[in-house]
C-alpha cells in the first residue's frame, strides 16, 4: 500500500481565468481545498500536515516556494516603479495646498466656586 502524501497542484478555475492552487491527499478523490495564492496553499498544506500527520510532497513544496518568491519579486518591482513615476509629476506640477485643520483648544477643568459667591450671583440675577 502506498503511503499517503499531501500534494499541491495548479488547476484552472471555473469562475475566472486565474489559476488556483489545489491542496489534497493522494488516494482521495476530492481535493481538500482550493487556494487563490501560493502562500495560502502552503499554509493550508502545513495545517493539513499537522492535522493528519502526512508528509508534504517535495516537488509541491518546491513549486510553491518558487511561486511565492516570484510573486514577492513582482511586488517589489511594482513598489519601486510607482515611486519613481510619482516623483516626476510632482516636480512638474506644484500641488495645491490643503487647508489646515483648526487646532482644538485644550479642555480646562471647571473650578468649583464657594457657596457664598454662587449665592451672590443668584441674588443679582
Amino acid at each position: 500500500m502506498e503511503a499517503k502524501v499531501i500534494i499541491v497542484s495548479v488547476v484552472k478555475s471555473n469562475k475566472s481565468e486565474n489559476n488556483v492552487w489545489a491542496v489534497g491527499i493522494t488516494g482521495e478523490e476530492q481535493e481538500q481545498a482550493y487556494c487563490k495564492s501560493a502562500y495560502k496553499a502552503m499554509r493550508f498544506a502545513f495545517m493539513l500536515k499537522k492535522q493528519t500527520g502526512f508528509y508534504i510532497d517535495d516537488a509541491s513544496l518546491k513549486a510553491l516556494s518558487e511561486e511565492i518568491a516570484k510573486q514577492k519579486a513582482e511586488a517589489a518591482a511594482k513598489a519601486e516603479q510607482p515611486a519613481e513615476q510619482e516623483a516626476q509629476p510632482e516636480a512638474e506640477e506644484p500641488k495645491a495646498e490643503e487647508p489646515k485643520k483648526k487646532q482644538r483648544k485644550p479642555r480646562t477643568k471647571k473650578v468649583q466656586q464657594p457657596a457664598a459667591e454662587s449665592a451672590e450671583l443668584i441674588a443679582f440675577v
